[in-house]
C-alpha cells in the first residue's frame, strides 16, 4: 500500500503539470494574428489626404472579433544604458510609450475604413484575411510636426488599453509615423560611439547612440569601418535600419564578428542621410590573445623539452 501511494502521488503531480502546460499552450495559441505592414511611414505636405492599406489576418482556427483603438505614443525615455559589452545581440531600443491623453488631430482626422465604411471593430473567421484602409486627412492650417500613433487590434474579451502595458498578450498593432510639413536637413548628434578598450578575443560589440534633434523622424544609414594598425580596412558593419523619432535618442548596437584579434584597431562610424550631411566619429581599441599566446608558448616549450630529451637519449 505504501509503495502504491509513493507511485501515485508523483504520478498525480506529473499529470497535473502536463494538464496545466497543455492548457496554457492552448490558451496561448487561441489568438494568433498577423498584420502588414507593422510600421507605416508617411511624409506629407498639407493640405493632403493620405491612404494606406493594412492587411490583418486571423491565423487561428476560431473566429475572432477585434476592437480597433488608435493610441498616440512618444519615444520611450531610455534608462541608464549598460556597457557596450553587454549589448551584443540586443535589438536597438525604440519601444513606444503610450500617452494617456488623446490628440485632437488624430481623433478627428485618422479613420479606419472597411470598403469605404468607417469601422471600430472587425470580425475575422478562421484563417480569414481583411484589407483595411488607413485614411488620414491633413488640413491646410496644421502646424509642421510629427504624429505617432498605433492602430491596435484587441480581442473583444480583453479590456480596453488604458496604460503603457505591453501589447504581447492583448492583440496586435501597426505603428504609424506621420511627418507633416516640408523636408528638413537632419539635425542629429552622435551621443555615443563606444566599445571596450581591450579585448582578449572577438567578437567586438559596439554601442551607437544617435539623438534626433529635428522635428521629423529620421532613418539614418550607418556603417562602421574597422582598420588595423597598418591602416588596412579589415572589417565593415552595416548598422540596422531603424527609425529615430523627433527629439529622442536611440541606441543601435552592432557587433564585429571577427574572432582572432591582435594589435591596435581603429573603428570609424559614418552616419549618412539621403538629404543631409555625413556624421563621423572614430574610436580605438586593442587586442591581445593572452590565452592563445600562452597555449602556443607552452606547446613550443614542450616541443623544446621533448627535442632535448630525444637528443640526450640518442647521444647516450
Amino acid at each position: 500500500m505504501v509503495n502504491d501511494l509513493r507511485f501515485k502521488v508523483p504520478y498525480f503531480f506529473i499529470c497535473l503539470l502536463g494538464y496545466l502546460l497543455i492548457t496554457q499552450a492552448a490558451n496561448a495559441s487561441s489568438l494568433s494574428l498577423s498584420i502588414d505592414p507593422s510600421i507605416v511611414e508617411i511624409k506629407a505636405t498639407p493640405p493632403a489626404l493620405t491612404t494606406s492599406t493594412l492587411t490583418i489576418k486571423n491565423l487561428s482556427e476560431g473566429q475572432v472579433k477585434l476592437l480597433i483603438q488608435i493610441k498616440p505614443f512618444k519615444a520611450k525615455v531610455e534608462n541608464a544604458r549598460p556597457p557596450a559589452s553587454s549589448l551584443a545581440g540586443e535589438v536597438g531600443r525604440g519601444e513606444p510609450e503610450y500617452l494617456t491623453s488623446t490628440d485632437s488631430f488624430i481623433s478627428n482626422n485618422v479613420k479606419i475604413l472597411d470598403n469605404g465604411t468607417l469601422v471600430e471593430s472587425i470580425a475575422l473567421g478562421p484563417n480569414q484575411q481583411k484589407n483595411l484602409t488607413l485614411n488620414i486627412n491633413i488640413p491646410a492650417n496644421i502646424n509642421t510636426s510629427d504624429y505617432y500613433f498605433s492602430i491596435i487590434f484587441i480581442s473583444q474579451n480583453i479590456s480596453k488599453l488604458t496604460s503603457n502595458t505591453s501589447l504581447n498578450q492583448l492583440g496586435i498593432a501597426s505603428n504609424v509615423l506621420l511627418s507633416v510639413g516640408p523636408k528638413e536637413i537632419p539635425d542629429i548628434a552622435i551621443k555615443e560611439f563606444s566599445s571596450d578598450s581591450f579585448f582578449k578575443k572577438g567578437p567586438v560589440p559596439f554601442a551607437v547612440r544617435v539623438k534626433n534633434k529635428g522635428v521629423h523622424f529620421i532613418k539614418p544609414k550607418g556603417e562602421i569601418m574597422i582598420k588595423n594598425m597598418f591602416g588596412q580596412t579589415i572589417g565593415k558593419i552595416d548598422l540596422a535600419s531603424v527609425n529615430i523619432l523627433s527629439n529622442s535618442a536611440r541606441t543601435i548596437p552592432a557587433v564585429w564578428e571577427e574572432s582572432f584579434l591582435l594589435g591596435f584597431y581603429t573603428a570609424t562610424l559614418n552616419v549618412t542621410f539621403s538629404n543631409g550631411p555625413t556624421f563621423s566619429k572614430s574610436i580605438h581599441f586593442s587586442a591581445f590573445p593572452i590565452q592563445g599566446i600562452a597555449i602556443f608558448v607552452l606547446f613550443v616549450l614542450a616541443g623544446i623539452v621533448i627535442k632535448n630529451k630525444l637528443k640526450a637519449y640518442v647521444d647516450r
